[in-house]
């Protein structure tokens, strides 16, 4: 080839190119021209829409979907915090409110803003958690009581610090793993707030507690004081253990003759707890009287079994609550410690099944049963005919004892579901409002 032919190829190559590239600027100009007014269109359309659209209310807080929440609360005098946990134990939110009505309606507002609350755990809900627990069930939510023993009992295991916010969470957790958990002031499932003739009793019973307790303290002191005595006042005293017959002695003892500055301060001093030990005793009467006319009141026929005066009728009216709030005989039985927990290993076929002492549960509701026991070992022929059987099955004396505490349980279990479904079924008693009121 000729250089004048190369040239001439090489000159329309170029020129062929030159070509492409401006074919293909073109095209570009061409496609950001029809973008561009494409996106102006679709702006002056969304404008336009915009314009005519109606003005939008505010959305509302989103909501958890799925299972519902739990509620965990740690009340203090003044405020309470408040920890919110997802079905998977997830923290949606910890805050703190006052104690007041406007904090428990922000306390509610907050909660279900998270999501639907399954349950609500409040610490000490017949204590410091009172007026939360009876806010929450008036608005028909179902209030646990999460025992404080239990908050502490994981802190401890775990070597965790104390904090509000770390105590409802503990609480909130509780109140997820237990669905048992006992429900506000001692009611069953469907039932809401505090009873009025149980909140009566439980008052009376508590100011005899009291009563009983500055007695004793009293009685105490007066002990030490006649040990301090001279032998010589000691020995015209009547020999015998209680207090009480000493210090009627000593009140008629002739004080005439001389005796140093100490003696007579102790002489002063036993008087004045005898006046104070006697007007204990009259306001114990007058707490035992308001309690019996509240346990009629109430409908109980406990004190018609052998072995249960009127202090004890009410005491287990006050610490057992609603019956129908356990599972059966044997919750009731677990509940005040006479039903006995398994200790066995190594199980087969022929091998016993052993159990062990139950020192758990409501010792004070144990305490009556015990009382109710020892009496009727001597006076009813079934609650001897039961201890004699387990005794021949080979039963110690104390386990057969325990055999009959528990046989008890379920005759107390069963009469106080009687007595509540006779009350639930007979119209209100005007003087029940009366006393309430």
């Amino acid at each position: 080839m000729t250089k004048a032919a190369a040239k001439t190829t090489a000159a329309q190559t170029t020129a062929a190119k030159t070509t492409a590239a401006q074919t293909t600027a073109a095209k570009t100009t061409a496609a950001q021209t029809t973008k561009a007014q494409t996106t102006k269109a679709q702006a002056e359309k969304a404008q336009a829409e915009k314009a005519h659209a109606k003005p939008s209310q505010a959305k509302a807080p989103r909501r958890r979907r799925g299972p519902a929440n739990i509620f965990g609360a740690d009340p203090h005098k003044h405020t309470l915090t408040a920890t919110v946990l997802d079905c998977r134990g997830g923290v949606l939110g910890t805050r703190s409110f006052k104690v007041s009505g406007e904090g428990h309606r922000a306390m509610e507002a907050w909660a279900l803003s998270l999501g639907p609350v399954e349950r609500w755990g409040i610490e000490g809900a017949s204590g410091l958690g009172r007026h939360t627990a009876i806010y929450l069930a008036e608005r028909g939510h179902d209030v646990r009581d999460c025992s404080p023993n239990r908050t502490n009992e994981r802190r401890r295991a775990r070597q965790q610090g104390k904090t509000d916010a770390s105590d409802s969470l503990r609480i909130a957790r509780e109140t997820q793993s237990d669905p048992a958990m006992p429900r506000a002031f001692k009611r069953a499932a469907g039932d809401a707030g505090p009873d009025g003739t149980a909140e009566l009793m439980a008052l009376w019973h508590k100011a005899r507690r009291s009563v009983l307790k500055s007695r004793q303290h009293i009685l105490n002191e007066a002990e030490n004081l006649f040990c301090d005595l001279p032998l010589e006042i000691r020995e015209l005293l009547p020999k015998v253990k209680d207090v009480k017959p000493r210090l009627a002695a000593l009140a008629r003892l002739d004080r005439s003759g001389a005796m140093d500055a100490a003696t007579r301060l102790h002489l002063q001093l036993l008087d004045s707890y005898a006046r104070e030990v006697a007007g204990l005793d009259a306001r114990e009467k007058e707490a035992v009287k308001e309690l019996a006319g509240l346990t009629k009141a109430a409908g109980s026929s406990l004190g018609e079994l052998c072995g249960i005066s009127t202090r004890s009728e009410a005491e287990l009216l006050v610490e057992v609550g609603d019956p129908r709030r356990f599972t059966g005989e044997g919750g009731f039985a677990r509940f005040n410690g006479t039903a006995p927990i398994p200790a066995s290993s190594a199980e087969g076929d022929g091998e016993p099944v052993r159990y062990r002492l139950n020192r758990g549960g409501n010792r004070r509701v144990n305490a009556v049963l015990h009382i109710m026991a020892v009496t009727q070992l001597g006076h009813d022929p079934r609650a001897q005919r039961i201890f004699a059987e387990a005794r021949h099955r080979g039963h110690s004396k104390k386990e057969a004892m325990r055999v009959l505490k528990r046989h008890l349980s379920d005759v107390v279990y069963r009469r106080m579901l009687a007595d509540l479904g006779r009350r639930l079924a007979a119209p209100p008693n005007d003087n029940v409002k009366k006393r309430v009121a």
